[in-house]
């Protein structure tokens, strides 16, 4: 993340981001303002400006005695979440394929078949990730991507937990190949489709995860 033009409190939540997506702070963690700023050698007011914009995200609860805590989500939370993302991320490529050009849908094959063979879930992650955003890439309604955006932040930190046992099945990789084939096909209306079809099954396995932790 580049530091250019990005206020003390954005830099901030950036990396308090980061201790909760790498697991560092967990559900239920207190942000406690006297260590975190001893940690970052910042005053308390630009962290209760980052602890504030990670609220508003959904990352975090604050409550009047017990300050801030790392949000646990609950079942309820990840149906929302995942509900929406795949009406989102589904419009994000039935629009995105209207614009599409080849070099993309080469570099959307490319890294399916790095996903398909990394052995690292960071790396799957980050795979992940990416072939998502290539594929909605040329949509060009920005306030859509920021609130796709948005949502995969509030449950990053659980993705690990789904490419590791995603990784396990032929299931993941099958999903993938389905969009990436609609996509090279210009077909907007099974591209949509199938994406909304992954992202729920995607949302299945983690609302069975947090059902039985």
């Amino acid at each position: 993340m580049s530091s250019a033009f990005l206020s003390t409190a954005d830099m901030l939540a950036y990396e308090l981001k980061n201790l909760i997506n790498n697991g560092s702070l967990r559900d239920g963690d207190r942000l406690v303002e006297r260590d975190l700023a001893s940690k970052f050698s910042v005053s308390r007011i630009p962290l209760r400006e980052a602890i504030q914009k990670l609220e508003r995200e959904g990352l975090v609860d604050v409550y009047r005695n017990r300050g801030a805590v790392v949000r646990t989500l609950t079942v309820n939370d990840v149906d929302e979440i995942y509900q929406l993302r795949a009406l989102l991320e589904g419009d994000a490529i039935f629009q995105s394929l209207q614009y599409m050009d080849s070099e993309t849908l080469t570099r959307a094959e490319l890294v399916h078949k790095l996903l398909g063979s990394a052995s690292q879930t960071t790396q799957q992650g980050q795979y992940n990730r990416e072939f998502h955003e290539l594929l909605y890439r040329k949509c060009k309604n920005q306030r859509l991507l920021k609130m796709i955006n948005e949502l995969r932040e509030q449950i990053e930190r659980y993705e690990i937990l789904q490419h590791r046992l995603l990784s396990e099945t032929l299931k993941f990789q099958d999903e993938h190949e389905h969009i990436l084939s609609a996509c090279l096909g210009s077909d907007p209306t099974a591209a949509r489709e199938c994406t909304v079809e992954h992202i729920l099954s995607a949302g299945q396995i983690l609302k069975s995860y947090i059902t039985n932790r």
